[in-house]
């Protein structure tokens, strides 16, 4: 049986809607939240997203809707946050 590895190991999901929605799933923490820029903790890393009228539309226990204008998204080793 074919089982995904973001089921299976609990790996970091992005989905992307153009620059203007994204969906995160697996993740752990909200380390910042403005409205210009977002972190997320996540398993193994971290995820950092820039932008304007950046907003958390909604999250529970699996996954957030983040919107706004996305403008970079940049991961980042959890040893190197320092926010």
């Amino acid at each position: 049986m074919n089982i995904s590895n973001d089921i299976v190991f609990g790996e970091l999901l992005i989905r992307l809607f153009g620059n203007k929605e994204m969906i995160i799933e697996n993740y752990k923490g909200i380390h910042l939240y403005t409205s210009n820029e977002i972190v997320i903790s996540c398993k193994k890393l971290s995820v950092q997203i820039h932008g304007e009228q950046l907003q958390i539309r909604y999250f529970s226990g699996c996954d957030m809707k983040i919107t706004g204008s996305i403008h970079t998204i940049t991961y980042i080793s959890n040893g190197e946050l320092c926010c």
